[in-house]
């Protein structure tokens, strides 16, 4: 009972900012261009699967338009703040991998995480990645999603979802929600198969490859939409 008494608060939070998401997502439309690059990404995978990349302050935008469509892997921090996300994460359909990155020199359940994700990629789930995550630099792609499409042989898909009207966190990201009743444009990219034997050089310059496909497709976006 005191376990309880003592997560309650936590609990009231996670369901205060659960129905905010619900209210505000259900204001909100989305307008989605090229959908069929899922299932040519697919097609490039012995496992079905593909790697979404994601720039931080854009997650929110991406998870509302993708949010009950199938079963994405989404990664979230053991912080209470991960807490949150993983919880409104599971209820908008997607499949929530815990784990945080060194903090001192001491695992925080990274490698542990993307061992899982790996699985699952494995196994025929795709999933997302915040590419420039969790503390930057800016829309600077690191070399983690590589490393895993290697690993699975998944391919990458790059992802940009602008909204016409948001919220802008004075953060290292710019992190942006958008507003209710605003209009999210969801563009995909031409996905990014990652060679098996990829050297460590190599992983660099497709994060580089990977970081102005998605530049572009945003600022493709913007110049379509007068954004």
């Amino acid at each position: 009972m005191k376990k309880f008494t003592l997560n309650l608060p936590h609990l009231i939070v996670q369901h205060v900012i659960w129905y905010f998401i619900k209210a505000l997502f259900a204001t909100i439309k989305f307008e989605v261009k090229n959908p069929e690059i899922e299932q040519k990404a697919k097609k490039m995978s012995a496992s079905n699967s593909f790697v979404f990349a994601v720039w931080h302050e854009q997650v929110v935008s991406v998870m509302r338009t993708l949010a009950w469509t199938s079963p994405y892997l989404a990664l979230a921090s053991r912080s209470k703040d991960g807490d949150y996300a993983a919880f409104v994460s599971k209820k908008l359909g997607y499949i929530p991998v815990r784990g945080s990155s060194k903090k001192r020199n001491k695992d925080k359940g990274g490698r542990e995480a993307v061992q899982t994700y790996v699985t699952h990629l494995k196994a025929g789930v795709s999933g997302g990645i915040t590419v420039d995550g969790p503390r930057g630099p800016r829309q600077r792609c690191k070399v983690g999603v590589a490393l895993i499409a290697r690993q699975t042989g998944s391919p990458v898909v790059p992802v940009v979802g602008i909204p016409d009207k948001y919220w802008e966190f004075n953060s290292w990201d710019k992190f942006k929600i958008p507003k209710p009743f605003s209009k999210i444009y969801f563009e995909y990219g031409e996905p990014i198969k990652i060679e098996s034997e990829a050297s460590e050089e190599k992983l660099e310059e497709y994060c580089l490859q990977i970081e102005a496909s998605l530049k572009n497709l945003e600022l493709k976006v913007r110049q379509e939409k007068g954004l």
